[in-house]
């Protein structure tokens, strides 16, 4: 991948020459540690912020809306007249954090990446340029939830941007992941990046990676034991207790996929259908007709949950684990069933089972 150089002051020239022809979404600052993705317009384009908390609300939402008409239908006497609707605006992500990139590049790969395209993804998709920005600033990018060392997704992403950017500290470094990124080195903001610079690149990373603070090194386990269907059903019941079925971890996961469709009417002979999406946390979201739900105790949902994120058929499947260590799902949840207590509390229900014993005087015993 190409790299060049970018003067701190000319950072928001690239959120100008991308609002030319798109409409531009970045992070801003609402109150406290409230932070949200925006349109940028004339009146707040000076107030997009490149270091700050990453908001709690997903970005995937412009890819895959919490509520979006997937078609209109219409009784003309007697004659069914169906229109779907399609949103091919043209959009660029500014500002969007490594973590998020690899949940889009997991969505690309279920909605696109198997035998059924899904046309509504598609489209959004096709016009979507990612602007990606490292996370370098220690206090403000990285909260105690963030896990991505773990996953491999961060703080820098390696692909699935167009064009990234990294604070080195007097200047920005700007790297090219796809051709329509590399075609902005074209304008003069851009200047030839040394090898100093990529040095100084990974200076700062190998310094970020360092500062973590939520890490486990049991991730690769956890994935063996819930592949192999070794979680005690206590560990299972245990996080079931604890969750509230709120839905709340599903809703800011940049990973999750589930959805429902449902029709509704609009007008006197008219009717929409829309996509929203759902959640394994809530009961009825296995409810079967009829009324059956198999999966109607809580540990039951959690239990898919989790599969649904670790198990190695739906890795291999996917091509990637579907987390990507934003901690989200850490930082909303009431019950304290994220995903990184999730690892440590298998961590713990497995220890014990450990049947591991020392050799005693392995330097005396004979070969």
């Amino acid at each position: 991948m190409r790299a060049r150089t970018l003067a701190r002051d000319d950072v928001l020239k690239v959120v100008d020459l991308l609002r030319r022809n798109r409409e531009v979404l970045a992070p801003f600052c609402g109150r406290g540690r409230d932070t949200y993705f925006d349109v940028v317009t004339d009146d707040n384009r000076d107030r997009v912020r490149i270091h700050l908390p990453n908001p709690y609300y997903p970005p995937k939402r412009y890819l895959l809306p919490h509520i979006e008409r997937l078609m209109r239908s219409r009784n003309d006497h007697g004659d069914l007249q169906y229109s779907p609707t399609y949103d091919e605006t043209p959009r660029a992500l500014f500002g969007i954090r490594s973590c998020d990139v690899a949940g889009i590049a997991h969505l690309d790969r279920f909605y696109l990446g198997r035998d059924f395209r899904d046309p509504y993804y598609e489209r959004r998709r096709r016009n979507l340029f990612l602007v990606n920005v490292v996370c370098t600033h220690l206090r403000l990018d990285i909260d105690d939830q963030c896990f991505c060392v773990c996953t491999d997704t961060g703080p820098a992403a390696r692909s699935h941007f167009d064009l990234q950017l990294m604070d080195l500290g007097d200047e920005f470094l700007a790297v090219a992941g796809s051709p329509a990124g590399e075609a902005f080195f074209e304008h003069s903001i851009f200047r030839p990046a040394t090898a100093a610079h990529v040095s100084r690149r990974h200076e700062i990373l190998t310094t970020v990676r360092a500062q973590f603070k939520t890490t486990t090194s049991w991730f690769a386990a956890t994935v063996r034991y819930v592949s192999q269907g070794n979680i005690l059903d206590a560990t299972w019941e245990e996080i079931g207790n604890r969750c509230l079925e709120c839905g709340g971890c599903t809703f800011v996961c940049p990973a999750c996929t589930c959805f429902t469709v449902s029709d509704r009417r609009v007008g006197p002979d008219e009717y929409e259908r829309v996509r929203l999406w759902d959640s394994c946390a809530l009961a009825g979201f296995t409810r079967m007709a009829g009324g059956f739900n198999p999966r109607r105790a809580v540990h039951d949902r959690r239990n898919r949950r989790f599969f649904r994120k670790l198990a190695h058929y739906f890795i291999q499947r996917e091509l990637s684990m579907a987390c990507v260590g934003c901690g989200r799902c850490a930082a909303v949840c009431h019950g304290d069933v994220g995903m990184p207590s999730v690892v440590e509390m298998i961590r713990r229900a497995t220890a014990p089972t450990d049947t591991t014993t020392p050799l005693v005087n392995a330097a005396k015993t004979p070969p």
